[in-house]
């Protein structure tokens, strides 16, 4: 067994001992599944989640808010990142109440300096240092024009950037070390590329790299791929009048952290002819990521999806136009078996 009450091996959550119980998040008793778990889930800010009786053994999803999209030419915010708890390992949470915080997506900027999307925020369980605290980095904001505003999109996912500068860099790889029963996901943005095409990089996701702008052939670089968690169903935890439930009822459900799209240059004598397609692949939209402004005309990048935390997309435009996409709320969801 490991410290802390953690013991290690073959994952999935055993059913909880005799006079074992839990209260806390939206639905305070839970939800109970015909499957044989009880869900607890937790949106921005957060709350509690206390334990009485006996330890639990359970598996918990925590997933950052994502960053927002870029002004003018924006890069696709980062979507944040997550940690997957109790499912490679088992995790046990010892009796007493424990913190929970869930991140907010990033917010867009203005349309003048700085024009970099906002960086979401952070979810955690527990308090550092107990040994079952558990860290999720909010995702990167995306890169926005004029390029001196510099690169300042890192995060759990990292942005994309606007045509002038490098990625932004995964940081979710950097938290919860020495603990085999988390798992992060979390990759880096796409990059730009500059004069004559000026095409944005496409935000990082849970389950791939953001995209690079390329000028051969002349495209808008991928949103970043989502992660799908199958033990974490929204069906099964959110009951339908939840507010967050219309942005995620057309997705699959169990898809988290897709990365934002790229928003495009506008068309310019010995630049872009024409504002390019949008590059959002199913598996980003799926996962919440926001679209890059609009293929026909100047356009903002629409918001990542609440309680996914996908990255917001960027705007297509430039000086004066458009803004990015508000970055979607991150949640934290805990399952045990009752």
């Amino acid at each position: 067994r490991g410290v802390g009450g953690f013991g290690f091996g073959a994952g999935g959550a055993a059913a909880s001992p005799p006079g074992a119980s839990a209260s806390g998040g939206v639905v305070a008793n839970g939800v109970a599944d015909a499957d044989g778990y009880t869900y607890h889930y937790f949106k921005n800010p957060g709350g509690t989640f206390t334990v009485t009786g006996a330890s639990i053994q359970c598996e918990m999803l925590l997933v950052a808010g994502g960053g927002a999209g870029g002004a003018r030419v924006g890069g696709g915010g980062g979507a944040g990142g997550i940690a997957a708890a109790g499912i490679a390992a088992p995790m046990t949470v010892p009796i007493g109440t424990h913190p929970v915080v869930v991140g907010a997506g990033g917010a867009k900027s203005g349309t003048e300096n700085p024009t970099y999307g906002g960086r979401g925020g952070d979810t955690t369980f527990g308090s550092s240092p107990d040994p079952f605290y558990v860290h999720a980095e909010g995702g990167g904001g995306g890169g926005g024009e004029p390029s001196s505003d510099g690169n300042i999109t890192p995060g759990g996912s990292g942005g994309g950037s606007e045509y002038n500068y490098f990625s932004g860099t995964a940081t979710q790889g950097d938290y919860n070390p020495g603990k085999p029963w988390v798992t992060n996901y979390g990759n880096n943005g796409g990059g730009g590329t500059p004069s004559p095409t000026h095409n944005s990089g496409g935000g990082g996701g849970a389950g791939g790299a953001g995209g690079s702008g390329t000028g051969s052939p002349d495209s808008r670089g991928a949103a970043g791929a989502s992660q799908d968690f199958p033990q974490f169903p929204v069906p099964k935890y959110m009951p339908a009048p939840d507010p967050y439930r219309p942005g995620i009822n057309p997705l699959p459900g169990i898809a988290y952290g897709g990365g934002g799209g790229a928003g495009d240059y506008p068309p310019s004598p010995g630049s872009e002819p024409t504002i390019l397609p949008q590059n959002m692949p199913a598996s980003a939209t799926n996962g919440g990521g926001g679209v890059g402004g609009p293929p026909g005309s100047y356009g903002n990048g629409t918001p990542g999806v609440d309680g996914l935390g996908g990255g917001g997309g960027g705007a297509t435009g430039e000086s004066g136009g458009p803004v990015g996409g508000d970055g979607g709320d991150g949640i934290l969801v805990i399952r045990y078996q009752t």
